[in-house]
């Protein structure tokens, strides 16, 4: 029988149910989310996200706002319209489109954002209070991927759950949370040994590579096992596939959260989740 497809779709639907209604419910006691975009330059990879962006912030009811610098800004104007930013009380989330001009250091920059405000989540501060078990804003790719292992019904309480990747953006936080849910979480990586044997014992797997379409293969899959695709890889002609060799692992897994149609659904509801989280702070 082949696996249960835990369709992102339908979640983000339901999620995006929830968070209008509690949106509009604080904007009747007169709390209003603001979420500003600020890019420097762009593409054509940055208008259709912010357009997503904003459509999504209308159906919330969310103000949504674009801030735009030249792309040969110096460092010191993005600093200096992060900080505008950040002093504004009237904004409750920031995100700093990427890739930035490569004369600037994305990374940095996105550190520059009051943590309050980073509903990205990645930065030191978000980050770490991950491992203090004191969530603030919650990097949205592996926050979605839990938010898919819960939906499949597992019982979380000493499962076995293999994490593959190590990022900071998706493999280390969504291990933490994971340890948070009472799994006993295995954390993989190019260099570990026997990587299909320790997988083999998942009873939820989460990948994370997005080197190799198709990596994982039914071989690797514990039957009945939950397992949640986050790798994104571009196999050309405008079409992505993930990690996991999807056909193969159908057949031995309990659960599986495909791409495209899983965790990118859900990512984008995640996002605001935690616009909504800083609004109630």
């Amino acid at each position: 029988m082949p696996a249960k497809i835990l369709d992102g779709k339908a979640v983000a639907k339901r999620i995006k149910d929830q968070l209008a209604a509690e949106f509009a419910a604080l904007k009747a006691q007169g709390k209003l989310a603001k979420l500003v975009s600020l890019a420097v330059g762009s593409d054509d990879g940055t208008n259709s996200y912010r357009k997503s962006q904003l459509k999504q912030a209308e159906a919330l009811g969310v103000a949504y706002a674009m801030e735009d610098l030249r792309a040969d800004a110096p460092e010191s104007a993005v600093v200096e319209k992060i900080n505008m930013l950040n002093a504004d009380k009237s904004v409750t989330g920031i995100i700093l489109q990427m890739p930035v001009p490569k004369h600037l250091n994305g990374e940095s920059l996105a550190k520059r954002i009051a943590p309050a405000k980073n509903i990205e989540g990645i930065d030191p501060v978000n980050l770490g209070s991950i491992v203090m078990k004191q969530y603030r804003n919650v990097p949205c790719t592996p926050r979605a991927a839990v938010e898919l292992v819960i939906e499949s019904g597992i019982d979380l309480n000493g499962a076995n759950a293999v994490v593959i990747g190590r990022s900071t953006i998706v493999g280390k936080p969504a291990a933490l949370l994971l340890l948070d849910k009472n799994c006993t979480v295995t954390i993989c990586h190019s260099k570990s040994k026997n990587l299909p044997a320790i997988c083999r014992n998942a009873d939820i797997l989460v990948t994370a590579i997005g080197t190799e379409a198709g990596m994982v293969k039914g071989d690797w899959v514990k039957p009945g096992a939950v397992v949640v695709d986050v790798g994104i890889i571009d196999i050309g002609g405008g079409k992505i596939r993930g990690d996991v060799d999807a056909e193969s692992v159908s057949a031995v897994a309990g659960f599986l959260s495909p791409v495209p149609g899983g965790v990118g659904p859900v990512t984008v509801q995640m996002l605001y989740r935690n616009l909504l989280d800083a609004l109630k702070a």
